[in-house]
């Protein structure tokens, strides 16, 4: 009664007390913190910034995928249309499985519509049901981000592992129970050196066996985090959801025996508790973490499968929330409608660039190869990326950012901003023919239409040849199993080109100090040029102007160059 009634006592006391009230209020103000930026991220590009490292370990798990199937749109291609934007803006997952999975769902265009109605049925589900949602993504915040690798590697790395022998582990712990037996038993002073060499031999061979897998104990670590998100958020059974809670449920039981005790793996002392001390001297005594971590070795190996199809849908759920998110920040979207058989009528109702803060919407409807033409920064690049990125879109995650989009299920290519291959040597006439070729050779090959998008065709060499050689590369297309979008500079193209391709145009108004652009799309082929009136208006000499005009009338007149 004495010490309850003294100071030191009650200073422990007051200590533990304001302990506690900062835990408590600390996890409040995490939880306050991590509700409103859920709620007000919600429905707005992501404002995440990604370090060149941390972005590139995002596409692994797309490229082992790629590598192993030759699946997916290629790197020209996703490039070409600045997909990485497109993902960044969309991704607000708060995982790791979340934002690989959605990073692989817009590289792997399906024709499985339904995968692609299952996909439109989660985000159908994020859009309607905010409270759930909110709770959902709590849970996958709390599962957070793995570093260094990307967790497929992690799962990669563990399931590739083969299992080490315990029996080394075994001898540590019956030593030390033989040199105590010893030493109570028989002869306390034989028995505290058996104690002595056996502890020195645990120490010794814990730290040996211990340093060649320690650096795999942090994917067990996430694969165990795994499974414990996914058992909350199949015990908080979402209506609306039974089918992924069910399917949780199933896979946890799964890794039941593999995940039991998984806390025996934490190395180092983690918060510096005595309790923390303490069982670290037992792991290094008995072994009991390098013996559990040879079982679930074993375990997680017999459950291969399960542990990537574990990883896949909870990814696709979170990454499904991403895809929700995106439809509430555009001004529109519509479903796609894909037909089948030999119809190659693609259809987009003004469509628009999602990435532009003011786009211009444009439509069109073809089934014929189509011929851009039109004055510089009239809207041709932005037109063809506009159509692509549709069709990658409604092919990925059903939507289309547009008020329609009709079309078969494509192959999608592109060949537009390219650049010096400077690694290779390659001028950059030779990295155009070469992404042309891979389109070429992609339309010999059986399967789904191909829908290619080339701008400013051949661009890498002089006119005679660029006009001559690239006239072939199109009407080769001509009869194929192939819709093809192609801008140019090039006017005689309209002419030479007039039976496979139809002509579409951009225009611009000129005045006498500016030349404005609308933006619109228009039938026919371009009747103006600008080149020369925009080098005015930027203030170059007037004497330039006036002979570089001239030239130019010379050649019209000439038939050198027309119109």
């Amino acid at each position: 009664m004495t010490f309850i009634n003294s100071a030191p006592f009650w200073l422990i006391v007051s200590f533990l007390a304001v302990a506690v009230y900062v835990a408590v209020d600390s996890k409040r103000k995490r939880a306050a913190g991590l509700l409103k930026k859920l709620k007000s991220g919600w429905g707005k590009p992501s404002e995440r910034k990604y370090g060149e490292d941390e972005y590139e370990i995002i596409t692994h798990y797309y490229k082992e995928f790629s590598e192993s199937t030759g699946l997916g749109i290629d790197d020209i291609t996703w490039n070409d249309l600045n997909m990485d934007g497109i993902f960044k803006q969309m991704n607000i997952a708060n995982s790791s499985a979340g934002q690989e999975c959605l990073y692989k769902l817009l590289r792997c265009p399906v024709k499985d519509m339904d995968k692609l109605k299952e996909i439109d049925s989660l985000a159908e589900y994020f859009s309607s049901h905010e409270k759930e949602r909110i709770e959902l993504q709590k849970e996958y915040a709390e599962l957070g981000f793995v570093k260094y690798l990307s967790l497929s590697d992690y799962i990669g790395l563990l399931v590739g592992v083969e299992q080490g022998s315990n029996l080394v582990h075994i001898l540590s712990i019956l030593g030390l129970v033989i040199s105590f037996i010893v030493c109570l038993a028989v002869d306390p002073v034989i028995g505290i050196g058996l104690i002595v060499a056996a502890v020195t031999f645990s120490i010794i061979t814990y730290y040996k066996y211990k340093a060649k897998v320690e650096h795999l104990f942090v994917c067990v670590a996430h694969i165990v985090k795994m499974t414990s998100t996914a058992r909350n958020i199949a015990k908080k059974k979402f209506k609306g959801l039974e089918k992924y809670s069910e399917h949780f449920e199933k896979l946890c039981d799964e890794f039941s025996s593999v995940t039991k005790s998984a806390w025996m793996l934490e190395s180092g002392n983690v918060s510096g508790s005595l309790a923390d001390i303490l069982l670290d001297y037992l792991r290094m005594l008995t072994h009991i973490d390098l013996i559990k971590f040879n079982g679930m070795v074993r375990g997680i190996g017999n459950k291969q499968k399960e542990v990537y199809e574990l990883y896949e849908t909870m990814g696709l759920v979170e990454a499904c929330i991403s895809i929700a998110s995106f439809r509430q920040m555009l001004p529109y979207w519509s479903k796609p409608v894909f037909h089948s058989g030999t119809n190659k009528v693609i259809s987009l109702q003004e469509g628009f660039h999602p990435l532009i803060k003011e786009p211009v919407a444009n439509s069109i409807s073809t089934d014929r190869h189509v011929l851009l033409t039109g004055s510089n920064a009239s809207g041709k690049s932005t037109f063809l990326r506009t159509v692509a990125i549709n069709a990658v879109l409604s092919q990925t995650i059903y939507t289309s950012v547009s008020k329609s989009y009709q079309a078969p299920f494509f192959r999608i290519y592109s060949s537009m901003s390219l650049k010096d291959d400077l690694s290779s040597s390659n001028s950059y006439y030779i990295v155009e023919i070469k992404s042309l070729k891979r389109i070429l050779d992609a339309v010999e090959k059986p399967g789904e239409p191909v829908l290619c998008f080339v701008d400013e065709v051949l661009r890498g060499t002089n006119t005679v040849e660029r006009i001559a050689a690239s006239s072939e590369i199109l009407k080769s297309l001509k009869g194929k199993n192939v819709v093809c979008f192609a801008a140019t500079h090039d006017i005689e193209l309209t002419a030479i080109l007039k039976n496979c391709y139809d002509n579409y145009h951009f225009q611009e108004e000129v005045t006498e100090d500016d030349v404005k652009f609308n933006f619109r799309l228009f039938k026919g082929p371009a009747t103006t040029r600008n080149a020369i009136k925009l080098l005015s208006i930027i203030g170059y000499d007037s004497n330039i102007i006036k002979e570089a005009e001239k030239q130019a009338g010379y050649f019209i007149e000439n038939g050198i160059w027309k119109m």
